[in-house]
């Protein structure tokens, strides 16, 4: 890890505050807990909807823990009745915006959908909502660093490695089932090359679009390279019927309608108390 990496670490999760000091020293005192009651909740969103504006407005570096108390008007006491640090703001920011919390919803709303577009879901709507929120990108890529949600207390740690895990379980599944269905001719260990191909490949392209630091020459950001690389991977399979650039034009259409309609609603601390700790799709 090169030196400027490991600066940009340290700066987020480094809070001198002498409340967050103190916090530290009386830490076993403090009862820390997501938001049993509906009061809780609203109070949890007002204070993380704060720290959502400071990160816009200062980044995620800059932004100090004591700051969100601030801009919400109320005492440290409070702030810290449901976060102990920095970390476990950033990790519930990552969590209200995660696509685990929207999809099962998309799905339910569009019962239709077909086992090859199931497949492809995932990976679109997270195109889509990257595209919508340079924020979601940025708490993605710190969130999941272990150097990160390490610091975070263990009830944080435990939602985010369920959810994240929850996520990928939403990318392989349908290729599963898919086999069963005889809509996919595939080995189990194909399905997991797969799996991981498509993980890397999401990475890359949303890391690659938010940086905006690489030339045309080196990546083209837009949705028919888009299409027409998750196509090559689905079909270097044997599908019945192939992945097609339309079929996915048609399924991010159907995406963007939703998060017009209904995405303010989503991220909420409602919506991530009802995911839980829940790690598989299958368990919906």
């Amino acid at each position: 890890m090169d030196a400027f990496k490991k600066i940009f670490l340290l700066s987020i999760y480094i809070d001198i505050s002498p409340y967050y000091q103190k916090y530290r020293e009386n830490k076993e005192s403090v009862n820390m807990q997501c938001p049993g009651r509906n009061l809780d909740a609203i109070r949890c969103n007002q204070l993380l909807d704060v720290a959502e504006k400071l990160i816009d407005e200062q980044g995620v570096v800059s932004f100090r823990f004591a700051q969100i108390a601030k801009g919400a008007g109320c005492s440290t006491n409070t702030l810290y009745k449901y976060f102990e640090s920095k970390e476990d703001v950033l990790v519930c920011l990552f969590l209200r915006n995660t696509t685990s919390s929207q999809i099962p919803v998309f799905i339910d709303e569009n019962p239709d959908l077909n086992i090859r577009e199931q497949a492809v879901l995932p990976i679109l709507f997270t195109f889509e909502v990257v595209k919508r929120s340079p924020i979601f990108n940025i708490l993605r890529v710190v969130a999941i660093n272990s150097m990160f949600w390490q610091l975070a207390s263990s009830e944080k740690v435990e939602i985010l490695k369920s959810r994240v895990n929850l996520f990928w379980s939403r990318v392989k599944s349908p290729l599963e089932e898919a086999v069963k269905k005889g809509e996919l001719k595939a080995t189990s260990l194909e399905i997991d090359d797969l799996s991981q191909a498509l993980y890397f490949f999401l990475a890359g392209a949303t890391s690659s679009f938010e940086s905006r630091l690489m030339d045309e020459q080196y990546f083209i950001a837009n949705d028919d390279v888009g299409y027409r690389h998750i196509s090559r991977l689905m079909n270097h399979y044997q599908w019945r019927e192939p992945i097609t650039r339309e079929m996915m034009q048609s399924l991010s259409g159907r995406i963007n309608v939703f998060l017009d309609k209904s995405r303010g609603n989503i991220r909420s601390c409602d919506s991530c108390l009802a995911i839980g700790k829940r790690f598989d799709c299958r368990q919906e």
